[in-house]
């Protein structure tokens, strides 16, 4: 029997190993696509800023353009009204002083839409503020994330090294009929996933297949077995009790 203990505790202790290392994988992982993810907010950002910029330009050079003709067609009301002063017959001043009210009339129409065009261009004007405000946050959160991500970086570096080499100095415990089996299943599935522990002395402790008897007495006689269902390397913990019931 103590030969299945040695190769239970290495199997154990090879699948602690592969779970670290796999945490401190996915650490890095999480913080390069946290990193990403935030870089495509900011150009996200960027680009809604240059369209609402662009959109305020349109709104405020309309507004401009509705004040020239303000302007334009107070100048032309003002060439009118001298024109009607200087009239020489009854008809040309009537005709003046038609064109006069229609220029009036047109004057009240521009003002009314010069002042909503304006008014319009200045409530927008916030939105840009407000999308400077989100480009600013989302590159401080960036600035900050990137900061902290290469301040822990090193040191997850560190941790990946010294568990890796614990993890190799286990393997090389496993007798070759189990190593071949295990170099095949983290090939192919990855290490954390190439072991599976039993669960309440009959459950696979990945998919929760249940183990036949059988598998369980070939695992009893220290022989490499896998899992029919996911094809995990099983290993029985250490308060295992073989039921053949």
């Amino acid at each position: 029997m103590e030969k299945l203990h040695d190769i239970r505790e290495v199997l154990e202790r090879i699948h602690e190993l592969q779970i670290q290392l796999s945490e401190l994988n996915g650490r890095l992982r999480r913080g390069e696509l946290l990193l990403k993810s935030q870089a495509a907010s900011i150009q996200k950002n960027e680009t809604k800023l240059q369209e609402t910029t662009n959109e305020y330009h349109k709104l405020y050079a309309y507004a401009k353009q509705k004040e020239s003709e303000v302007t334009q067609n107070d100048l032309s009301l003002a060439k009118r009204r001298e024109q009607l002063r200087e009239a020489k017959t009854n008809k040309e001043y009537q005709a003046l002083q038609s064109q006069i009210k229609a220029d009036e009339a047109a004057r009240n129409v521009l003002d009314d839409e010069a002042l909503e065009a304006i008014d319009k261009a200045d409530k927008f004007h916030a939105n840009v503020g407000l999308a400077e405000q989100e480009l600013g946050k989302s590159r401080e959160l960036f600035t900050n994330t990137k900061k902290k991500y290469f301040e822990d970086k090193p040191k997850i570096d560190n941790d990946i090294a010294s568990v890796s080499e614990l993890l190799r100095a286990e393997e090389v415990k496993l007798p070759r009929e189990f190593r071949e089996i295990y170099d095949r299943l983290v090939r192919s599935l990855g290490g954390v996933e190439s072991l599976a522990i039993v669960e309440n002395q009959r459950y696979c402790g990945s998919c929760n297949h249940q183990i036949p008897i059988h598998s369980l007495a070939i695992i009893m006689q220290k022989k490499p077995i896998t899992c029919s269902s996911c094809a995990r390397l099983l290993y029985i913990p250490k308060d295992f009790i073989f039921d053949r019931g």
